[in-house]
């Protein structure tokens, strides 16, 4: 049977590839095989209509061990903030989905998902491979001031630029916080 993989699953795959071009994919996984298909007959690893709708990806992103929850955790507020792709997320013994506003709770399949973190995808993912938007807000200066991006900065020694705000967001990958709300 010919399948496919949901745009949006390879475009989050693509954009995790872009992220960590070192992490380990010995757990990755997409289209299930025929152990998979009858231990769980609605996987979403189980094409349907020629489409793959799941997504595992190791947990081994050649980073700091928490690099993983925190890139979890960065889906799964992307899903909670309202992109309607993602249906769940499982890792470590958790699921989270909008069932219960994408809290995390006790997951009690089979397999706890240690070694990888999976990731499935609703229907609106076949189609639509839009970035996702991991980090959250998009620019706060540019909330703030409209963005004023082709303005001059004034030389004079007072600046009207935004200093270091509370609750300012960076990209970096070396933050060390992370809520696991």
């Amino acid at each position: 049977m010919s399948w496919r993989l949901s745009k949006a699953a390879a475009q989050l795959r693509e954009q995790i590839d872009d992220d960590y071009p070192e992490r380990d994919r010995r757990s990755d996984g997409t289209v299930a095989d025929s152990r998979h298909f009858a231990s769980n007959p609605s996987s979403d690893h189980i094409p349907r209509d020629g489409i793959v709708r799941a997504l595992d990806i190791d947990a081994n992103l050649n980073a700091h061990p928490e690099e993983t929850y925190a890139l979890v955790e960065k889906m799964r507020k992307c899903a909670k903030r309202g992109d309607k792709r993602i249906k769940y997320i499982i890792y470590d013994g958790k699921i989270m989905s909008g069932t219960l506003n994408w809290k995390r709770r006790k997951y009690r399949g089979p397999n706890p998902h240690k070694s990888h973190f999976h990731i499935s995808f609703t229907t609106l993912g076949d189609k639509d491979d839009s970035w996702f938007n991991l980090e959250g807000e998009t620019n706060e200066r540019t909330q703030i001031d409209g963005g004023k991006l082709g303005e001059d900065i004034r030389s004079s020694s007072s600046s009207d630029l935004p200093s270091s705000r509370p609750g300012c967001q960076c990209d970096c990958k070396c933050r060390s916080s992370v809520s696991l709300a």
